[in-house]
């Protein structure tokens, strides 16, 4: 990772390179910069451009700093639980195995691949929603029919999930693999009932209130966790 000094503070930036006509910068963590920008684009005007944004990128960081960032080297939450990293770079591909209490993870990049262990905590995910989908058939099959459904996993900055019901096809917040289960069984359960009922009417909090009578109560504590995370 390359590092550039703003205002006596060290900032760390990765860059991707895309088709992109301009150059772009977010901030990931406090002192992380990502940047996108053309392959045509030299290191020189990379720094010119974040030069250019200190004022921005040091008042963002301000506010970043009691924010725990979404990816650590070291150690990560998987549903509530905090699991070590173990990680080599520059494999013939991307593979990662899980124990008990870590997992190790081969980056076929040469860093830190931030993308491919948002992968991994999509499809750990998508393999609870597998295990918490048996006993939820039983549990709703008196209600609504919740087979046939496709699951999708996508780290979202607004939404915990959204339904598409022409289509019967799910999708999940992967920050929700980070926390406890509970958070993910009940967003898992308003999308499912907004396979039978669209909008938040009062038949869907009926139906909330019978299979998930706690929801109220998680999602305010779900609000309140994922404000935590600098996404």
């Amino acid at each position: 990772m390359n590092k550039i000094r703003l205002d006596n503070k060290t900032f760390y930036y990765q860059v991707f390179y895309k088709n992109n006509k301009n150059m772009y910068l977010r901030l990931s963590g406090h002192d992380k910069l990502v940047i996108t920008c053309n392959r045509r684009v030299s290191s020189k005007e990379i720094e010119t451009f974040i030069a250019k944004n200190s004022e921005r990128i040091l008042k963002h960081s301000e506010s970043l700093k009691n924010k725990l960032p979404l990816y650590r080297e070291n150690q990560m939450e998987l549903f509530g639980r905090e699991i070590q990293i173990l990680y080599s770079i520059n494999e013939k591909k991307n593979h990662y195995e899980l124990t008990s209490d870590s997992v190790r993870i081969g980056f076929k990049k040469d860093h830190f691949d931030t993308h491919y262990l948002e992968q991994i905590c999509g499809e750990l995910m998508l393999e609870k929603v597998s295990e918490m989908m048996i006993p939820l058939k039983e549990h709703t099959k008196s209600f609504f029919s919740v087979d046939n459904v496709i699951f999708k996993s996508q780290l979202m900055s607004s939404r915990f999930g959204s339904c598409i019901p022409e289509k019967r096809t799910i999708k999940l917040n992967s920050l929700l693999a980070r926390l406890p289960e509970k958070y993910l069984e009940t967003i898992l359960i308003h999308e499912l009932i907004h396979l039978k009922v669209f909008d938040h009417q009062q038949e869907f909090y009926l139906y909330m209130d019978e299979l998930s009578p706690n929801y109220k109560q998680l999602k305010k504590e779900l609000v309140a966790l994922s404000r935590k995370y600098v996404i």
